[in-house]
């Protein structure tokens, strides 16, 4: 049983890695594809993508936490893991902050 509990922790873990690396993939791609062309329907999608991502990643965030607790032996990947989905934060207020000067929002 302490085996399968072990199992699933560690596949969340890679899910939580899998997550934060598609959700900069997909970020930065609809980003890209604004700044190649500039137009009101790219935001309104990026504006979705930007709602639904937050929201996934806030619950895998909080998975890991609850994992944080209930695995402390394993703390230092699990914070890896951690660091790795948050370090989205400041890429997506870059990208937010290049389109709005860029767009005169």
């Amino acid at each position: 049983m302490e085996n399968t509990l072990e199992n699933n922790a560690e596949n969340d873990s890679k899910f939580t890695t899998y997550l934060a690396l598609g959700s900069f993939s997909v970020g930065t791609l609809l980003f890209l594809a604004y700044m190649l062309n500039p137009n009101s329907t790219l935001i309104k999608i990026g504006f979705c993508y930007v709602m639904f991502a937050l929201l996934v990643n806030t619950i895998a965030l909080i998975s890991l936490i609850i994992d944080l607790l209930l695995h402390w032996e394993n703390r230092e990947q699990i914070a890896i893991k951690i660091l790795i989905l948050l370090a989205n934060l400041p890429i997506a207020f870059l990208y937010l902050n290049i389109i709005f000067n860029h767009s005169h929002i």
